[in-house]
């Protein structure tokens, strides 16, 4: 990605992510409970194509947009770029920060667990 994606623009990413493609309108329908109307929706989906994580197609007289990026490829370079901003890339001290301030419950607690105990048997 070129440019930091605004939390407005990560709304709109996830309903692309959830069905596409998807004209402006049909963005905006589903985008209900945010109150948005088209124009806003279109200057979010042209951020969105000038960062490239958007791409779209047009048809006619209408634009069709779909997701650039997969959204397991976003998600990881969203949280490494959390992790090198707020902790200096320093995972010990992102997870102890968690795990302290009681962020995380028994459940998340175990799947991480779960998680390290996985990747110890396949070394």
């Amino acid at each position: 990605m070129s440019n930091r994606v605004s939390e407005s623009e990560k709304i709109v990413m996830e309903v692309l992510w959830q069905e596409s493609p998807l004209t402006s309108l049909e963005v905006v329908d589903r985008l209900a409970e945010q109150s948005w109307n088209e124009k806003t929706v279109k200057t979010f989906l042209n951020r969105l194509v000038n960062k490239r994580v958007v791409a779209f197609e047009k048809q006619g007289r209408r634009y069709l947009y779909s997701p650039a990026v997969e959204r397991s490829a976003f998600l990881r370079e969203e949280s490494t770029g959390f992790l090198n901003k707020v902790f200096k890339g320093n995972m010990k001290e992102l997870l102890t920060t968690f795990v302290q301030n009681k962020q995380l419950s028994a459940e998340e607690l175990n799947y991480l667990k779960t998680l390290l105990d996985q990747d110890e048997t396949t070394k």
